[in-house]
């Protein structure tokens, strides 16, 4: 019989994994392999069909038990977690734009399924936008569907990707599509990479459309420019509730080494405090994500209230992420300025917590907006 070390996790895993459930689990530790090939890896392994409703092929997998898939990834393979984010959070958008509107979206998920296809989410470009679901990439109406030219930057599984979920502002209209675009498409290339200093492994580069041809068919959304509606607000809601469950599990990853380091000897000392203050952090942050999943889920919290909650939830994630680390640096001490120490790449990895969207900057400000009564704007000079 092995000892109780072995048969339980230890008492601090056990406590950040509480609440975390999924029936599907990464598996283990990467192997060496490079960026592209471990995220295709991950996706045969069914991760990628994960929010596809069961009907369609997929696990039917909630934004909760997907928040859980992407949290037990980010453990241990952040790259590889925060590219196919990207991939869950587009997904379950289609997903839950099916559920509202029971359109012919089901045949794109079903087309999702049935080839195994990764999904890049194409919103970000250069120099940002007030609205994500905005764009100031150009759409032109042709008789079959649109032909559309622009750059997405930076654009995880840029590489990877089978099929491209993008934005397009319509020309000579007040309006934006949301449609996928096959990877291979011709006037489709991937330029360049993403010179950031972690999540080196994610597949991020640049995307450029030339006159890009993409069919009408493959349109699950168009409604107009710059406004918030119920995609947007769905969107937003995946998207905060995904990636601070990544995030999740990096910082969790970095708490197990701290706890693992610093008690060979059996002393903690007056590390506990920090610990525990570190702890107590990231296990809040948990929390509040899968209580906005379960509240958006079950309709107990819904429109502008849910984008304010989405929003307030993204910036706490940058919060706990430097009060967490502030308490743990004096714990793990030099290991996080070691070169190929596993503390100091998942530090520089958490450090990506702050470059997603909405900007730090406009965060509170939407959440105060909602409270009292004003119009919510995405845009710092508003």
């Amino acid at each position: 019989m092995g000892n109780r070390a072995e048969q339980e996790p230890a008492p601090h895993m056990a406590l950040l994994d509480s609440g975390w459930h999924t029936d599907w689990a990464p598996d283990g530790v990467p192997d060496g392999a490079s960026g592209a090939a471990r995220i295709r890896q991950l996706a045969e392994s069914g991760f990628a069909a994960l929010a596809i409703p069961e009907e369609f092929g997929g696990a039917g997998a909630g934004l909760v038990e997907v928040a859980s898939a992407q949290r037990a990834l980010g453990a241990i393979d952040p790259s590889a977690a925060i590219a196919l984010n990207m991939h869950s959070f587009t997904v379950g958008l289609m997903a839950d734009y099916w559920q509202r509107h029971r359109d012919t979206t089901w045949m794109l998920l079903e087309g999702i399924t049935g080839s195994h296809a990764l999904v890049a989410s194409a919103f970000a470009e250069p120099g940002g936008s007030p609205n994500f679901m905005s764009s100031r990439s150009s759409a032109v109406e042709t008789g079959k569907g649109y032909r559309v030219s622009g750059i997405k930057y930076p654009c995880s599984l840029a590489s990877t990707a089978t099929l491209v979920c993008l934005t397009a502002r319509v020309e000579a209209t007040d309006e934006t599509i949301l449609a996928l675009c096959p990877a291979a498409s011709p006037g489709l290339t991937v330029e360049g990479d993403w010179p950031s200093m972690g999540m080196t492994g994610s597949d991020t580069a640049k995307l450029v459309l030339r006159d890009v041809d993409v069919d009408d068919r493959l349109v699950f959304h168009r409604g107009p420019a710059d406004v918030i509606d119920d995609t947007v607000i769905s969107g937003m809601v995946w998207f905060s509730v995904l990636l601070s469950a990544t995030y999740h599990g990096v910082l969790s990853a970095l708490l197990d080494l701290a706890y693992r380091q610093v008690t060979g000897s059996g002393q903690y000392g007056t590390r506990v405090p920090l610990l525990g203050r570190a702890t107590r952090e990231v296990l809040m942050l948990g929390g509040a994500c899968r209580q906005l999943g379960r509240d958006f889920e079950d309709g107990g919290l819904s429109g502008r209230a849910a984008l304010a909650a989405a929003v307030a939830l993204r910036a706490t994630l940058s919060d706990v992420r430097d009060r967490a680390l502030s308490a743990v640096t004096p714990v793990l001490g030099s290991r996080l300025y070691t070169r190929d120490q596993p503390a100091a790449k998942l530090l520089v990895d958490s450090l990506a917590a702050h470059h997603h969207p909405p900007s730090l900057l406009v965060c509170d400000q939407v959440v105060g907006d909602h409270c009292t009564g004003r119009e919510i704007s995405f845009d710092p000079a508003g």
